[in-house]
């Protein structure tokens, strides 16, 4: 995990620098701070106009010592998410300032039992520390390690407890995020593969693989004609966690892994090429959690699945007009070669079904459209199943992943009809071009309880959780998706 940061549980806050999070609304806010500190600080946060809201930090330096204090606004409204977040940027500026120890002091009153908060604090803090530092050669570009003692009084096994299954978490988002920024001509098909190869050994997953000629052999022609054409050929990867039981549903995550779209044929402008190595944040994402959820061991039959290729240009790249067979049968007329991921997706999806889950979610960076219909940070969400639709935006307003539905609107499903095919795989038009992709998905996700999100999978680094690069969004989301799915496990679906 490329992160200088180290936690650890503490019985008492032993670091000169400190982060104290308060609650506006309190009769005193700095009662917490040591009572020799209390009037100077009192002073500084009345000139500061500091009342301990949301995310506001008022930084104290007391000789060797030096406080952030902030805020976590009423504590009736607090929520997962803002804990998070003032955390992040706390620590954030902890660091900016150049410390390398700090004790961060969890209060008392949280609305989590204190084993649940360190987790949250841990997952903060392991997403602001992370560093990609794969391709610096100079030392002085070397961050120096960062050791963070997480304070509960009272509580130290507890807290034990949050920060390990906080780090299956942020394992899981470095990987997500790891894959992101590495540049194609390393994270190619080959490498996604090996590297899911190696976390199924790890957690002692079943792990399948096909690659290159044996796809168009087992007829999913759809994945090996958009990756022909490139050096590391085409590949559907499997890895399979755990067993199906009453109370452990099967879940399956499927992920658009096109390590670098070109745009084909229809080929893409310089611009429009420039983050295309981001094209495989879906099976980041889903490695990420299979990651995650592995670790953590939660009670599931997790069946995740990658679709991994590049959509190159090359003399046996498929063009515009071809006609390809899917693994499910249907036949596609390709009007769009930039169209790929819904075409490897047609088959990952045919493969994943063939596992009888309950309930099968795809991620993908799918469509610009839906960045410009709900920009960056909120990723849209196609689902039609009600159980399903309410267990992911549930889980979304516990993590702070943000999704947000779409329709499924059925009328538009015309604009993918094919005079020569079952189905077209680009609409006429450009319009509504997030919702008839994610109408073309639907027609390979049978009847099974099915979600698409589009997802961005980049972050422009104008957050603490989130340094510029690969996001890692979707990660806690599926992590929270199988608590909540798991609650609905016995009705009956």
């Amino acid at each position: 995990m490329p992160t200088t940061l180290v936690l650890r549980a503490a019985d008492a806050a032993d670091a000169p620098h400190r982060i104290l999070p308060v609650f506006a609304g309190d009769a005193d806010p700095l009662a917490p701070l040591p009572e020799g500190l209390r009037e100077n600080a009192r002073r500084t946060a009345a000139l500061r106009r500091f009342k301990a809201d949301a995310g506001k930090t008022l930084l104290l330096p007391f000789g060797e010592e030096q406080w952030v204090v902030v805020g976590l606004g009423a504590r009736e409204a607090l929520t997962r998410p803002a804990f998070c977040e003032a955390l992040a940027k706390a620590f954030s500026e902890l660091k900016g300032a150049g410390a390398a120890a700090m004790s961060l002091l969890l209060p008392a009153e949280l609305p989590w039992p204190a084993e649940q908060a360190a987790r949250w604090a841990g997952e903060a803090l392991q997403m602001a520390g992370y560093a990609f530092r794969a391709y610096r050669t100079q030392a002085s570009e070397e961050a120096p390690q960062i050791v963070v003692s997480v304070v509960a009084a009272g509580q130290r096994v507890a807290v034990e407890a949050g920060l390990a299954a906080a780090g299956h978490v942020a394992e899981g988002i470095a990987l997500t995020r790891d894959l992101i920024n590495h540049p194609a001509a390393v994270a190619h098909p080959d490498y996604v593969a090996e590297m899911a190869q190696r976390l199924a050994e790890a957690h002692g997953a079943r792990f399948v693989r096909i690659r290159g000629e044996d796809l168009a052999q087992q007829g999913y022609g759809a994945i090996h004609a958009v990756g022909r054409g490139a050096e590391h050929p085409p590949q559907l990867v499997v890895l399979e966690y755990g067993t199906a039981a009453p109370d452990r549903p099967t879940v399956a995550l499927v992920g658009k892994g096109v390590t670098f779209d070109s745009g084909g044929l229809d080929l893409k402008t310089s611009s429009g090429m420039a983050l295309m190595k981001k094209d495989m944040g879906g099976a980041a994402t889903v490695l990420g959690a299979f990651r995650a959820i592995a670790g953590l061991a939660l009670p599931v039959h997790l069946v995740a699945v990658l679709a991994l290729a590049e959509n190159a240009v090359d003399a046996l790249s498929y063009h515009p007009g071809d006609i390809l067979r899917t693994r499910q049968g249907l036949t596609v007329e390709i009007t769009n070669t930039d169209a790929e991921g819904r075409l490897v997706l047609a088959d990952a999806l045919a493969l994943a079904r063939d596992y009888a889950p309950r309930y099968l979610v795809d991620f993908a960076t799918l469509t610009g459209a839906c960045r410009v219909a709900l920009g960056k940070q909120i990723m849209g969400l196609f689902c039609d199943d009600a159980p399903l639709r309410e267990a992911l935006q549930g889980a979304a307003q516990v993590t702070g992943d943000h999704v947000w539905p779409l329709p499924l609107w059925a009328p538009y499903r015309k604009e993918l009809d094919s005079s020569v095919a079952d189905l077209a795989n680009a609409a006429n038009g450009g319009m509504a071009g997030a919702i008839t992709a994610a109408l073309f998905l639907k027609e390979f996700a049978g009847e099974v309880a099915w979600a698409h999100i589009d997802c961005y999978a980049w972050s422009d680094g104008d957050a603490p959780l989130f340094p510029k690069g690969g996001s890692g969004v979707g990660v806690r989301l599926c992590t929270e998706l199988i608590t909540q799915l798991r609650e609905t496990a016995g009705d009956g679906r």
